[in-house]
């Protein structure tokens, strides 16, 4: 009971207290128009706007990794997830974003800027992990189905392949709703199936395959449009991978990932009295 109070606290305080902080440390960023259409790379004040958004990742890396110690890394890393769905909901939309700017190349910076706020993740993850005295790390646990490095290799892939694959068909429109939830379900399959392919535990194979999907998505969607992206975001025939920004992404994978991993050890600890019976 006193443990599954101190969860709900603990979430408590990511939605009503660190996530206003982290989305606080944003907000003044401003977009090419003067507005508060930007991102941590679209906007007229580079310098600031990637300061900013570090000292937001650095709050929830920190808070996450306390949690972690406590509870485990994967509520750590739920928590800092859920914090970061503060800035990642007030973000503008990727359509938004090349509306107001009328520019296309803008999609190369937010590729950019989604390997750059993925492999943040990916390290505020794997501090969680590392951090955890042995809560969610087992040390029986089962390997994947692929040995070595080709095993992370091998899962980072298809974690990565399965994620864009849902976001596709997830993230419908400009609805934040909708790309949020693209990248929350597309983080737990990703941390599913690369549990199951790679050779070893914890967040690292699905967290980088996250971080390729971030990094072509955008780079996907100008493709798909050529010269008519700006036409594209206008009309409403974007490719629907490219309307995840990328604290979307980033958020997504760091409250979903812990929970497809789970899912597939559970499969494993189910998995493993049969084959001792067998």
């Amino acid at each position: 009971m006193a443990r599954t109070t101190l969860r709900w606290i603990m979430i408590a305080i990511a939605v009503l207290l660190v996530g206003p902080i982290a989305a606080w440390l944003c907000r003044p960023m401003t977009g090419a128009d003067g507005g508060l259409a930007a991102t941590m790379l679209v906007t007229s004040e580079t310098g600031p706007a990637i300061m900013r958004t570090l000292l937001a990742f650095a709050l929830v890396a920190v808070f996450g990794a306390g949690v972690s110690v406590l509870m485990g890394w994967r509520l750590g890393s739920f928590v800092a997830g859920v914090a970061l769905a503060w800035p990642a909901w007030e973000h503008a939309g990727v359509a938004q974003l090349i509306r107001e700017t009328a520019d296309s190349s803008i999609i190369v910076r937010l590729a950019i800027e989604g390997a750059i706020l993925m492999s943040a993740a990916l390290a505020v993850s794997m501090c969680c992990y590392r951090l955890d005295r042995g809560i969610d790390r087992k040390p029986g646990a089962l390997a994947g189905a692929v040995p070595g490095i080709g095993g992370h290799i091998a899962a980072a892939l298809a974690a990565g392949t399965l994620a864009g694959i849902l976001a596709l068909v997830i993230a419908i429109g400009e609805h934040r709703s909708q790309a949020f939830a693209a990248g929350v379900v597309a983080a737990i399959a990703a941390g599913c199936v690369a549990r199951f392919i790679g050779p070893s535990q914890g967040p690292f194979a699905g967290m980088l395959g996250l971080l390729l999907t971030a990094l072509a998505a955008p780079l996907l969607t100008r493709m798909m449009a050529g010269a008519d992206l700006v036409e594209s975001a206008y009309v409403g025939s974007m490719l629907n991978l490219g309307h995840l920004t990328p604290m979307l992404w980033a958020s997504g994978a760091l409250v979903g990932v812990p929970i497809g991993t789970a899912w597939a050890e559970s499969m494993f600890e189910k998995q493993a009295p049969q084959s001792a019976t067998a």
